[in-house]
């Protein structure tokens, strides 16, 4: 195999200058990291980037947390991140919670042992102890992304979840609706808690008040909202909502089957608003109206806002990004 010295050979340089070329090539000439460039390409050589990072107690990788890895709302988001991550040398190592807090432990380990250099932490549900006692850290190499924990003060990359809330039930009503329902997402998640709040703060602006038994709870999946649907459409026109916001596309698109299943036309009989944009929001029938996060941004921004933590610059403690309400087929004025 191919040495460092047979490259500073090939290169008419010595060795330390081929390693400065390696690891800090903006502290040589041009000229010298070509040559050594040709060199490396002319001898094979591979530099050992694990004896590397090990000597510098970096590993180059970061851990990104997800709650459920199936879901198709992260796709966007882990692009985003990677793409900053590749271009700025790290690898990204991605571990499913399975919306299971104690299941961070183990990827929360990785940083004391130099195998992970920080963490983008996507989710909730991770123990608080957990939390408290990795922030003794300086710096504390975590930024969490689209969703916050309560009373704990992290640098965060998420939206405005109430005022997108707000937003879609205020369309709602523009289009003379006024029997509006919900399918929240899970009451423990705080960003659930701020929907379910921009919902029920829009209602009451306009002299309405939220019925306790059209706020259903689901968990972000297709049938999730599916259930729920079937139990908000299945009793008789009059009796039933003729709008339905929900906290998820997955939990939108469950309803539009409850609705076909009970022959409630959508958007005749019932109006749906889904949140997130997902892929498939524009490729059911009928194509859905939702929320839109910036999931490619949001990805991005907690990428970039983690190595600026790891370059030890200051950050900001929340960035907080704009959404935007994507108005399609499912969704019309309210029935008369």
């Amino acid at each position: 195999m191919p040495t460092i010295k047979d490259v500073a050979l090939a290169a008419g340089c010595s060795t330390a200058t081929v390693s400065r070329a390696l690891a800090a090539p903006e502290k040589v000439t041009e000229a010298t990291r070509l040559r050594v460039a040709q060199a490396i390409a002319e001898v094979g050589y591979s530099p050992n980037v694990a004896a590397r990072n090990l000597r510098r107690s970096e590993s180059k990788t970061i851990v990104v947390l997800l709650p459920d890895i199936a879901n198709p709302f992260f796709s966007e988001i882990i692009a985003g991140l990677e793409e900053v991550a590749h271009r700025a040398g790290y690898q990204v190592l991605l571990g499913d919670c399975e919306n299971d807090p104690n299941r961070a432990q183990a990827y929360f380990d990785l940083l004391p042992t130099n195998q992970a250099d920080g963490i983008i932490l996507m989710t909730s549900k991770v123990p608080r102890p957990l939390l408290q006692q990795r922030r003794a850290q300086t710096p504390f190499p975590l930024v969490m992304a689209c969703e916050y924990i309560d009373d704990l003060s992290l640098p965060t990359v998420c939206i405005d979840n109430r005022l997108a809330a707000e937003r879609a039930v205020e369309y709602l009503l523009s289009l003379g609706h006024e029997r509006i329902a919900t399918i929240a997402g899970p009451s423990n998640n705080p960003i659930c808690r701020d929907r379910i709040q921009g919902f029920e703060a829009e209602l009451q602006r306009a002299g309405l008040n939220p019925r306790t038994d059209w706020v259903v709870e689901g968990d972000f999946s297709f049938l999730s909202g599916y259930q729920q649907g079937r139990i908000l459409l299945d009793r008789p026109a009059e009796t039933r909502p003729t709008a339905v916001f929900c906290h998820s596309d997955e939990m939108a698109i469950g309803l539009l089957k409850a609705a076909r299943d009970l022959n409630v036309s959508v958007p005749a009989e019932v109006s749906v608003i889904g949140f997130d944009n997902i892929g498939f929001s524009e490729y059911c029938e009928p194509e859905l109206t939702t929320i839109s996060q910036p999931r490619d941004d949001i990805g991005r921004s907690a990428m970039r806002l983690l190595l600026d933590i790891l370059a030890q610059r200051q950050v900001p403690m929340q960035q907080t990004l704009s959404t935007q309400l994507i108005v399609r087929d499912s969704t019309a004025r309210a029935p008369a």
